[in-house]
């Protein structure tokens, strides 16, 4: 099991940042915010970037919201697609354990991912996962936002659709606080 920091996450992207800020707003004295708390309307700016899964771990992750920007970048929308079926072997058990473990203990994953597009352009992005519970209390959203470490240039190729072209840098965390 991974360690969890009791600690707010030092986040790169003020994005990100801002983000979590109203994660916490929304979540009150409550370990983990209700997913009916969240309204994706109430941080406009934000839902270019913007994931929200439904989880059913370990066996799937289904994509209820996949921002613009992502769908772009990516090369296709992955709105009503299994996330855990884009991978293959121990890149997709990285991201089943990086979800099961938001899930399974409310906490809240910070991880960064270097991407290659076809055309050779490397790029990381900060991944900021956060839990959504039900009214009966479990956890049964996962609020996800991604942006690019450095801001991203409107040119560069997207990744063809291939979500294996991203490679978990060792710097992945988890938090509760």
């Amino acid at each position: 099991m991974s360690v969890i920091q009791e600690n707010r996450p030092d986040l790169e992207r003020p994005e990100n940042r801002e983000l979590l800020g109203h994660w916490e707003k929304i979540r009150g004295d409550a370990p983990v915010p209700l997913r009916t708390q969240f309204n994706p309307m109430d941080v406009p700016r934000h839902l270019p970037n913007l994931i929200v899964l439904e989880p059913k771990v370990p066996d799937n992750a289904n994509v209820r919201i996949f921002g613009t920007e992502l769908a772009r970048r990516l090369g296709f929308d992955l709105t009503g697609v299994d996330l855990f079926s884009m991978y293959d072997g121990d890149r997709a058990q990285e991201v089943v354990d990086m979800i099961s473990h938001v899930v399974e203990h409310q906490a809240i994953a910070v991880a960064y991912s270097e991407w290659t597009t076809p055309s050779g352009h490397t790029f990381t992005t900060e991944n900021l996962w956060m839990p959504l519970a039900s009214q009966a209390g479990p956890v049964n959203r996962v609020l996800g936002s991604v942006w690019e470490v450095v801001e991203a240039r409107a040119d560069v190729d997207d990744l063809g659709g291939a979500l294996a072209l991203a490679q978990l840098l060792s710097k992945r965390a988890y938090y509760k606080f």
